[in-house]
């Protein structure tokens, strides 16, 4: 049997102190998350970019008992890099000036990424995320040439109505983007001595279960022709 990197959704969740010191560690943990996902180098060097982007805006519109929170998830040689910051102020694309020292971030993360938007969190914040190649190294082949257990496939019954399936791009991205905002993967589980504020400033009781990452990616990604333009609807 020939071994290989699985097709399977690959999923890592990190939460961040909201300080300029965390961003090399959110850069760091990038990295070593997507080598041990035997991700192309190239694409690790991209994303290490991106990701340094994104975390640096988010702590600059943390609080100081806030949380910043991380998300890598891999389907279909696709990589989603999902941060979370306490801020419910949208991400603004500007063309800096020559003679500004800052500003050029969403610039950068636009010109490298295959897409890029953000969506606002179940309690509260928001999360900023941008899509990005991501090809895999195929594993060294083995010498186990013994053969997995197979099933056989069973009838599936008829559905008892019609099924209409939508293919319009725009309804798909209201879709996903709403799934994406039920999931409070950012939320850091209890014991962490991190605080995640909802709006008002109070700090949310944190549940005993936790909604599944792969509950909201499991619907799948944008195909790679849909534009990065967002539906007006959705930013306001």
């Amino acid at each position: 049997m020939t071994g290989g990197i699985s097709d399977a959704i690959r999923v890592d969740v990190a939460h961040f102190p909201p300080t300029a010191a965390a961003v090399p560690d959110v850069r760091a943990s990038t990295v070593h998350t997507l080598t041990r996902w035997s991700v192309d180098p190239d694409d690790v060097d991209v994303a290490e970019v991106v990701v340094c982007e994104l975390a640096s805006n988010a702590v600059k519109a943390s609080g100081p008992d806030d949380v910043v929170a991380l998300r890598l998830t891999i389907c279909d040689a696709v990589l989603t890099i999902e941060i979370w910051d306490a801020s419910t102020a949208p991400p603004i694309l500007i063309a800096a000036r020559p003679d500004q020292e800052s500003g050029r971030g969403l610039v950068l993360v636009d010109a490298v990424s295959l897409r890029w938007a953000w969506y606002p969190g179940r309690t509260g914040g928001k999360v900023t995320w941008a899509q990005l190649p991501a090809a895999t190294t195929p594993a060294v082949p083995t010498d186990n040439s013994a053969a997995l257990p197979t099933r056989a496939a069973t009838p599936v019954p008829a559905p008892a109505a019609p099924v209409a399936f939508h293919d319009d791009p725009a309804t798909l991205r209201r879709v996903i983007d709403r799934l994406r905002a039920l999931d409070d993967w950012h939320r850091p589980p209890p014991g962490r001595g991190v605080r995640d504020r909802a709006p008002g400033g109070q700090t949310p009781k944190v549940p005993d279960q936790f909604v599944s990452p792969l509950d909201a990616e499991t619907i799948g990604f944008f195909s790679p022709g849909i534009s990065r333009t967002w539906p007006a609807e959705l930013s306001a």
